[in-house]
Formats: structure tokens, C-alpha cells, sequence
């Protein structure tokens, strides 16, 4: 159960407007993403290529007690402009066993569903042996 929080604390946390956005639009600059479902929370993204931070605004008030830092490091591998995996940045922060985890399974597969203004909505998916973890989420240029 306690691994099951952790994976998705990472999937909240990955695992990014009227002008006619596209996809390429999303890779570089700054962001706030916002999930509603398993567990709600803000976060502010930094993305410049294939690094990206993630720093939490509003962490899920079931995961106040874990230790779940509060500004991730993320390594973008992009697939196409529209399609990426994001993995944790070993070099910038010493992982926890859960990043260490998801990370050994691939990382996260970040797709996105639709541009809606100035957002980007996404489907992030990490894939275990039996079984997949979807969240859903939505990353809007600031």
C-alpha cells in the first residue's frame, strides 16, 4: 500500500494556451500542473529540454506524513513533441527507493490527450509487470 502512495506521488508529480498551442510549446518554459484524481495537488514545473523541476505547491494531505521531498528533479527522454518519458535525475538528488522503482520500470510514458487553451492535458502511465497506473493531469504555461 505504502508503494502504491509513493508511485503515486511521483505520477502527481511527473512523472507538461489561446494562441493555438501546440505540443512543442510545452517543452521548454514554465508550467503549473494540477491533478484531481487519485490524489489532488499543484505543483510549478521548470522544463528546459530534457531536464525539468518539479517543485509541489499543495501535496495531498494522505501523503503529509511520507517523505515525499518537496522539489523533484526529472529527466525528460522525449519520444515525439506531443510524447515523453520522464524518469528521476540521479545525478541531481540522491533517489528514494520509489524513484528508484519506477525508474528500474521505464519511468513514466507521458501522452498528451488534448491542447486546451493554454494547457496540455495528459495521461501519465507507468508499467508494472501485471498491471499499469494511469493518473490524469493537466500542465498550463504560466
Amino acid at each position: 500500500m505504502k508503494t502504491t502512495l509513493l508511485i503515486l506521488a511521483f505520477l502527481l508529480s511527473i512523472n507538461a494556451a489561446s494562441q493555438n498551442l501546440e505540443c512543442r510549446d510545452f517543452k521548454n518554459g514554465t508550467f503549473i500542473m494540477t491533478i484531481e484524481n487519485p490524489l489532488p495537488s499543484v505543483s510549478k514545473i521548470i522544463r528546459r529540454g530534457h531536464q525539468q523541476t518539479e517543485i509541489l505547491i499543495e501535496k495531498p494531505k494522505e501523503l503529509e506524513a511520507m517523505d515525499i521531498p518537496n522539489k523533484l528533479h526529472v529527466t525528460i527522454n522525449w519520444i515525439d513533441n506531443c510524447t515523453y518519458i520522464a524518469t528521476f535525475n540521479s545525478a541531481k538528488t540522491n533517489l528514494k527507493d520509489y524513484q528508484k522503482f519506477i525508474n528500474d520500470n521505464g519511468g513514466v510514458l507521458v501522452e498528451k490527450i488534448k491542447i486546451e487553451g493554454r494547457c496540455f492535458f495528459y495521461r501519465s502511465t507507468l508499467k508494472l509487470k501485471e498491471e499499469s497506473i494511469v493518473i490524469h493531469g493537466k500542465i498550463c504555461k504560466e
